[in-house]
């Protein structure tokens, strides 16, 4: 039942810092009588929740099962562990040079990340930055997992 417990709080600790972003984000932008707030808000809520629930289910369970067989669970194993397993798959899937090809570019707000195929130094900030940010939702969701699973 323990376990259970910290597969959901696992799912629900970065995700709700994500929503919470998300919500933040939409009363700067938006008027805070817009009623469109919070359909927008329930829509991205479930895509966070979808996502978190995948990567806990298919990668979090195997290396917490992986980390309890070899008697390696302590909270910086699972620290690491909940970095990794978030960063990596996002970092494979986003990496700048996948996209490159001669002659194509790309800016963001008027800074330009890519010049004839080849990332600029803002846009391997940018890369890592988002891979980083992914890593420390793992790092939360990990810590919260740890939290409720110890003895």
């Amino acid at each position: 039942m323990r376990i259970v417990l910290a597969v959901l709080a696992a799912i629900v600790a970065p995700a709700g810092i994500m929503i919470a972003l998300y919500l933040y984000g939409q009363f700067t932008t938006f008027e805070a009588g817009d009623p469109y707030i919070w359909i927008r808000t329930r829509n991205f809520s479930i895509i966070c929740l979808l996502v978190s629930t995948l990567y806990v289910v298919v990668l979090g369970l195997p290396a917490y099962l992986l980390l309890r067989w070899r008697h390696a669970i302590r909270w910086w194993s699972t620290l690491i562990a909940g970095f990794v397993l978030a960063a990596v798959p996002l970092a494979i899937l986003v990496w700048p040079l996948r996209f490159a090809g001669p002659g194509s570019s790309a800016s963001v707000n008027g800074v330009a990340t890519m010049i004839d195929g080849v990332p600029t130094m803002a846009g391997w900030v940018q890369y890592l930055a988002g891979v980083g940010q992914m890593g420390a939702l793992g790092v939360v969701g990990a810590f919260a997992f740890w939290l409720v699973q110890r003895r």
